[in-house]
């Protein structure tokens, strides 16, 4: 037995007939379909056909062999759609239908098409491409004798995709149903309905062709499949076991291997900043090459003084990403104290009671609810500046002492070894003061330098050391930014052209639009805001440099001139340091002004979703990550005209003075009172966001590491 597994619409309906005009090999299906009974004895056919993800088949031995199909997710939901308009569901709408099928919710429509691949690619023995099917049908279908042995092949009887069409094939017409001739070749006709590879250009509207690429579009290019609609050549390195399963050549590239070294501290600490998360997703794109064995690429780690081999990291790493698949109801989660305090309340409270607020008036019970809540939160939050005030104190004891300690420890012998050491926090950059290997720094940001007063004293002074030490060993920079790039080389003696711009991304598994309002509702409850309507988010460490202050009073403002107007302003995010000023200035205490603390990754892209834009009016960023994963959920961006914000959120959003209260208040009014604007300006977010992606920075950084190596005048002196 052997599976044929594809997505719906993807061409395994053309390779059964295939298998049986021309090699006799008559095939089965497996299915959990109501309506469309199995074959008693399915698993003693030859061949059988399935939709289902991997760990859903019967049986499900992971040494029965497996042909997958795979087509242009494109071509296969906008056929899937129009199948649906004609036979599943007759005279229901195609937008509508192709709109749930590229967000597949809940797991619907057979996982989704990328969830579909990515767990299909590894378990198959052997991929066969859509688009090379219907080119050459004979030589795809003569590959499967790679894991079976196939009969002598009648090539005359090899049908067309047009014969399938007109005629009544064994499979996909209906063939062996109670239904006349008629009807047989009618079904046929929807069934095997166009079949022409990039026909999605001609059904799907612009605005889906994004939406489609922000879920599917990682899983697109490392099948060749490219958003104009050419097939590209695969990446020979990234994606090699999926080249060898098509059948294409394996390029090895010539020249020398390459060794390089990353310090990894980051990806051990409790953190989640968007350092950590840089690093996070760069080691996780580069685990594909640490994999391939003829790969030019040795890749350690470097992690409190030992060196280890990324591919003993590889489920720490990738843990952080497995996080994001879980059900976004979290049905397990704990309580927060407010919903067990509410649970208090409803017991200590006589029921007559209660039943005679909800009778006459809630809002009795929501404003002494409310009070409470405040008074928790603002006692919450002295306790909460207490503890970070003693970690911080104890980490600056251990900074000092760790930093000279650390430096003895350290052979330095063990990094000659290597072409390159790469530090993707300037920080840490301690145990290499002696190497003469040759380094690269990535460069966040430079606020040490141009607004200090965002900064503790201790920050400052470690970013300085840090860009001391790149300075005087004439380090190569990788800055993400072109905004950054042009501060380093303004403030910095740096070689303009020893500075690389490559971009970070945000994780589109994790941040996509979210279309099912019950499932947000229960994040929205989860946080306290599922009451409370429209809104605007801002999603942020909560300090200074993030502009909270102005924000608030630009949107207190707005309520004083529009007092009925319903929007409220959610502000998401663990507290940084010097935020008493903020909880303490009566700047925070407007009455439609909600605090929920950190947001679980899991939870973030439903707020973005729910949300009417985001606000993000920083003094100044490196990159700006938060509004990039607020733009992959179709969410809009207020944001501060300056530093890299212009080039990253771009048309995405409105562009605001951060220091002009009015400007502030006139931005949000806009987004609020003009709807045209803020769907268009939502589309062109989304549209923005898809110009950044993990995939191409990885590619874009491993170009970095071969120039700097290769680079003779990168020695150090």
């Amino acid at each position: 037995m052997i599976w044929l597994a594809s997505f719906p619409r993807s061409g395994n309906t053309f390779v059964r007939n295939i298998l049986y005009e021309v090699y006799g090999i008559e095939s089965s299906t497996f299915h959990y379909e109501r309506d469309y009974p199995l074959d008693k004895n399915f698993e003693g056919y030859e061949f059988v056909k399935t939709h289902e993800l991997p760990h859903m088949v019967i049986p499900s031995d992971l040494s029965i062999p497996a042909v997958y199909i795979v087509r242009d997710g494109r071509d296969a939901l906008v056929s899937m759609a129009h199948h649906r308009k004609d036979i599943i569901a007759p005279g229901s709408d195609f937008y509508q239908n192709l709109k749930e099928a590229i967000i597949a919710d809940r797991g619907s429509f057979f996982g989704g098409w990328s969830q579909n691949v990515n767990q299909w690619l590894p378990r198959a023995d052997l991929i066969i491409r859509y688009e090379d099917l219907t080119a050459d049908p004979m030589a795809e279908g003569e590959r499967i004798r790679q894991i079976y042995e196939l009969p002598e092949p009648k090539g005359e009887k090899l049908p067309t995709f047009e014969q399938l069409k007109h005629g009544i094939p064994k499979y996909g017409a209906g063939k062996d149903q109670s239904i006349n001739t008629d009807k047989k070749k009618e079904k046929a006709r929807k069934f095997f309905r166009r079949g022409k590879a990039g026909g999605w250009k001609d059904d799907m509207p612009d605005e889906l062709h994004d939406l489609f690429w922000s879920y599917h579009g990682d899983t697109m290019e490392k099948l060749g499949y490219s958003f104009s609609g050419d097939i590209l050549e695969i990446h020979p390195e990234l994606d090699s076991s999926i080249r060898k399963k098509l059948g294409l050549a394996q390029t090895k590239e010539t020249g020398r291997n390459y060794k390089i070294l990353i310090e990894s501290n980051k990806i051990v600490s409790p953190d989640n900043d968007g350092v950590k998360r840089y690093q996070v997703e760069l080691l996780k794109g580069l685990i594909p090459l640490v994999e391939n064995p003829d790969s030019r690429w040795n890749i350690d780690l470097f992690i409190h003084g030992r060196i280890y081999p990324l591919q003993n990291y590889k489920k720490k790493i990738e843990g952080d990403f497995n996080k994001s698949l879980i059900d976004q109801s979290n049905q397990n989660r704990k309580k927060s104290i407010f919903e067990r305090f509410e649970q208090l309340l409803i017991k200590i409270i006589p029921s007559k009671f209660i039943q005679y607020i909800f009778d006459h008036d809630i809002r009795i019970f929501h404003t002494f609810y409310r009070f409470l809540k405040r008074v928790v939160f603002f006692f919450a939050n002295i306790l909460i500046w207490s503890i970070n005030e003693i970690k911080l104190m104890i980490y600056r004891i251990y900074h000092k002492l760790s930093r000279t300690d650390q430096a003895k420890k350290v052979d330095k012998d063990q990094f000659d070894k290597y072409d390159l050491i790469h530090l993707p926090l300037k920080h840490h950059f301690a145990p290499f003061e002696r190497t003469k290997t040759k380094l690269l720094a990535t460069v966040h940001d430079l606020t040490h330098i141009l607004f200090p007063q965002f900064h503790t004293k201790i920050n400052i002074s470690n970013s300085q050391n840090g860009m001391d030490f790149i300075v005087k060993n004439k380090a190569d920079v990788i800055a993400v930014s072109d905004s950054t790039r042009s501060d380093l080389i303004q403030e910095y003696p740096i070689d303009p052209k020893r500075v690389y711009k490559v971009y970070e991304a945000a994780d589109r598994q994790k941040f996509n639009y979210r279309i099912n309002k019950d499932d947000n509702h229960k994040v929205r409850e989860k946080y306290g805001i599922d009451r409370i309507g429209n809104y605007i988010v801002c999603l942020s460490t909560i300090e200074p440099r993030k502009n909270l202050e102005n924000t608030i009073k630009g949107f207190k403002l707005l309520l004083k001139e529009n007092p009925g107007i319903p929007l409220n302003l959610v502000i998401a995010g663990k507290k940084g340091w010097e935020t008493t000023k903020l909880f303490l200035s009566g700047a925070s205490g407007a009455d439609r002004v909600f605090y929920t603390g950190f947001v679980d990754d899991v939870d973030i892209a439903a707020i973005y979703s729910d949300a009417l834009a985001m606000s993000y009016l920083s003094f100044y960023e490196g990159f700006g990550l938060p509004p990039l994963e607020a733009m992959c959920c179709g969410t809009p961006v207020i944001f501060g005209n300056n530093s890299s914000l212009i080039e990253v959120v771009g048309p995405g959003g409105l562009p605001c003075d951060p220091n002009d209260i009015n400007d502030i208040k006139e931005k949000f009014a806009q987004i609020y009172f003009d709807k045209e604007l803020r769907n268009r300006k939502s589309k062109e977010a989304l549209k923005q966001s898809l110009d950044f992606s993990w995939r191409k920075t990885i590619v874009e950084t491993l170009d970095v590491y071969q120039k700097v190596i290769e680079n003779e005048n990168s020695h150090i002196s």
